[in-house]
């Protein structure tokens, strides 16, 4: 069938019909310009919430990942399933009237809330008065604009629906924040804060709300400024919608940027279905990998790391709050600190391979780590890579150990790790450059090798870091017992520190402690280590 001017009435007929029964269809039929890549699972799911239709769903498959990841959880911790497939094929959709979806920033919610969904509506008169709601007037009418464009400018809307654009004359306004078309379906924009409550059109109120990251940073900077979008929320923004109409409804996407700004104190709210998502789903598979992929997702947090600034990061791209007063290893632990050079030092190198099928997520990581005679502990290196060959592995190492020449240097032996230790052996003749290599068996949990070891020492000042290192720094802050999670480049680091243990003895002196506050030294420690 063809989509240019030349349709019968028949065929604008049987096309319109086709699109208004599929959302994904109206879209790449009639926005293919803002839509030129297949559409994902999580986009078609925002997509039937946002238009209150889950009816073509089932056209387009991956109704697993949509049931599972569309959930809201209550404040008793149940969880309720947004989407449920009922076994006649269909899909069931549960909302109610007010909906918040929380979406990492960047990941096109604005291009589907803000011109596709009232672009539908106003096209088949769905919702006779729509506000998009922004978090700034200029905003929210650029929005409004990019709405009104595709009415006045798109060939194949026009060509299908009519020139919907009043003429002068007629008595449809046609405004930079409030539009009305010929056939009196309206659509009005506003920024936070601004005059919503009264709001008519028409002697009626708006029976859809749509509400696009109303906050920004500087209204999120200060308590006063996040309790005025709050009470604003509230007190203009919910009543002005119709609430008497049974299909009235207020949605809102949205990013976390504090964690007492409006978003959070929604999802708070037992009035609301609140659906988050992360750049990375609780199974660990990423929400959309076109958009983000595991590089440029690491990339980021590293960059974020480095500028002190990891709680914003999980804000910005998982929509959580990490609050440093619940930090395992609290920002103000990790210090940078050159060594003095003069003073002697006894050093370890430790290496965790990472290479089997168990941990094949993980990071091969090597630490070295030296101890002064005043007992303060400093990480010298901290390298690690994922999908590593035994070669490189014992390329790094030996590189390492000829540069720093360790006095103990240990290699996980778990499994067949243990052949790394020949390689090792063999590459020394290689240079003619010997060191005793110490294969080490772990007989305790790494979590409780990582709390017993590194935690006490970081909390009491004994450790430096010389320079920074991003990945390592990051999984400190990462850290929470408990919780499944990336922790190679912490635990390696365990390991080092745990092979100086023959010279802890320097640690006594030159420390922040008085003696009487000294934890005996095997409870400092903690973990077990066994030389094979």
């Amino acid at each position: 069938m063809t989509q240019g001017p030349g349709l019968s009435r028949e065929e604008k007929q049987k096309l319109a019909l086709r699109c208004f029964q599929d959302k994904v269809l109206f879209c790449k039929t009639f926005l293919p310009h803002l839509f030129p890549k297949p559409i994902p699972w999580f986009h078609r799911g925002i997509l039937a919430i946002l238009t209150r239709d889950a009816s073509w769903l089932p056209i387009y498959g991956e109704l697993d990942k949509i049931c599972e990841h569309f959930f809201h959880e209550d404040g008793d911790g149940i969880i309720h399933r947004v989407f449920q497939l009922l076994p006649d094929g269909t899909v069931r959709m549960d909302l109610g009237k007010f909906t918040l979806l929380m979406v990492p920033r960047g990941y096109s919610k604005t291009t589907i809330a803000g011109i596709a969904v009232p672009l539908s509506d106003i096209l088949y008169k769905v919702t006779p008065f729509t506000v998009y709601v922004s978090e700034g007037g200029k905003h929210a009418e650029m929005q409004l604009d990019n709405v009104k464009r595709e009415l006045i400018d798109n060939p194949k809307i026009k060509a299908v629906f009519g020139d919907l654009q009043p003429k002068l004359k007629d008595p449809e306004r046609w405004a930079h924040d409030f539009f009305e078309t010929k056939h009196g379906i309206a659509m009005a924009a506003r920024g936070r804060g601004s005059q919503v409550r009264g709001l008519l059109h028409r002697g009626q109120r708006p029976v859809k709300i749509l509400v696009d990251d109303v906050e920004d940073k500087e209204s999120v900077s200060t308590e006063a400024q996040r309790q005025k979008t709050i009470e604003w929320a509230y007190g203009d923004l919910k009543p002005a919608l119709a609430i008497m109409n049974p299909d009235a409804n207020i949605t809102a996407l949205g990013t976390m940027l504090h964690p007492e700004c409006l978003l959070p104190t929604w999802s708070n709210d037992p009035e609301w279905t609140v659906v988050k998502f992360g750049a990375r789903l609780p199974n660990g598979e990423l929400l959309w990998p076109d958009r983000m992929d595991d590089a440029a997702l690491e990339s980021e947090k590293l960059s974020y790391t480095r500028a002190g600034m990891l709680h914003v990061y999980y804000m910005e791209y998982f929509n959580e709050s990490r609050p440093s007063d619940l930090q395992t290893f609290k920002p103000e632990y990790i210090r940078w600190e050159v060594p003095d050079n003069k003073k002697p030092m006894q050093k370890a190198i430790f290496l965790d391979p990472a290479i089997s099928e168990r941990r094949r997520a993980d990071e091969a990581t090597i630490t070295v780590a030296g101890i002064h005679e005043n007992g303060r502990i400093y990480i010298l290196e901290s390298w690690g890579k994922r999908g590593c060959t035994p070669r490189e592995l014992v390329d790094q190492y030996f590189q390492l150990a000829m540069y720093h020449k360790p006095s103990q240097c240990g290699v996980e032996s778990n499994s067949y790790q243990a052949a790394l230790v020949h390689l090792i052996r063999e590459e020394m003749f290689r240079h003619n450059y010997y060191f005793e290599v110490v294969p080490v068996t772990h007989h305790t949990k790494k979590e409780e090798r990582i709390m017993g070891i590194l935690q006490p020492r970081y909390a009491a000042g004994y450790i430096a870091h010389i320079r920074r290192f991003p990945e390592l720094e990051a999984q400190l802050l990462d850290f929470r017992p408990g919780i499944e999670q990336h922790d190679d480049y912490i635990d390696s680091e365990a390991g080092a520190i745990a092979l100086l243990d023959p010279y802890a003895a320097h640690a006594v002196g030159e420390v922040d402690l008085a003696e009487d506050e000294m934890p005996p030294l095997l409870e400092e420690i903690g973990g077990e280590y066994s030389v094979i």
